[in-house]
């Protein structure tokens, strides 16, 4: 089963920053899993948030930022003050980490509240100048940009995002021409993933944290897990009693 890195190692690092998936990497994580949204410019920007709020000392929305203010803004001291001067992130820099790594991508696509004409076909381009479109999958919570997607480049895997509250079926994602489900942890079941063998629909849960939940999905068959802690996932795959919540 692999490990896939949520924001990076959020659990150590400020969230989709560069720190943040440079530790993954070196935890062993076999992928990392970002957000991407596009600035009022027009540049690749990997935050996860609408708006700055949360993890700058900025206000404002994302889509109606240029991205050389974007730059101007500490992505990392909120975390704590060793990471200060932390930068958001282009996609196009993560590209060439992972690219170096060895790593896969996982490209969360963020809708924002205002239509970004073109985001689709301009995601697929970059994923293409680094020549990872095998080692990229692109998942997202608002279905029309998976299909946009589709039409870019029907070889690109792409992966249903469902939440608990909205789950999606195997057969779901088959008739969709969906690679996958990215279900959230608590509702994945065995019945869900022998469904998805027989489908051959892989299962990536979100956001596991647990270790006994990370042994026991890997001892259903599970593919991948998304977890903000990919050192100690590593770590639990490998212990025999991993019943601890990782911290």
């Amino acid at each position: 089963m692999e490990i896939w890195a949520h924001r990076g190692a959020s659990a150590v690092a400020p969230e989709n920053t560069m720190t943040a998936f440079l530790k993954a990497y070196e935890m062993g994580a076999d992928a990392l899993e970002v957000d991407v949204q596009r600035s009022s410019d027009g540049v690749l920007v990997v935050i996860h948030d609408d708006t700055v709020t949360r993890t700058t000392q900025g206000r404002g929305y994302v889509h109606a930022a240029s991205f050389s203010w974007l730059q101007t803004l500490d992505a990392g001291y909120k975390f704590g003050n060793k990471f200060r001067g932390e930068r958001i992130p282009r996609l196009e820099e993560v590209l060439s980490f992972v690219k170096s790594a060895g790593m896969g991508i996982n490209i969360e696509l963020k809708a924002s509240s205002i239509p970004q004409s073109g985001l689709e076909q301009q995601v697929v381009d970059v994923i293409r100048q680094y020549g990872l479109t095998e080692r990229t999958v692109i998942s997202s919570f608002y279905y029309d940009c998976l299909r946009r997607i589709k039409g870019c480049d029907p070889t690109v895997s792409i992966a249903l995002l469902s939440s608990y509250y909205s789950p999606v079926s195997p057969g779901y994602a088959k008739q969709f021409g969906a690679d996958a489900i990215h279900p959230n942890r608590r509702s994945v079941t065995s019945a869900l993933q022998q469904d998805a063998l027989r489908l051959n629909v892989k299962i990536r849960p979100y956001t596991v944290n647990y270790g006994r939940q990370i042994r026991l999905f890997q001892a259903w068959g599970i593919d991948a897990v998304i977890t903000n802690h990919p050192g100690m996932a590593k770590d639990a795959l490998g212990k025999e009693d991993a019943n601890e919540e990782l911290r």
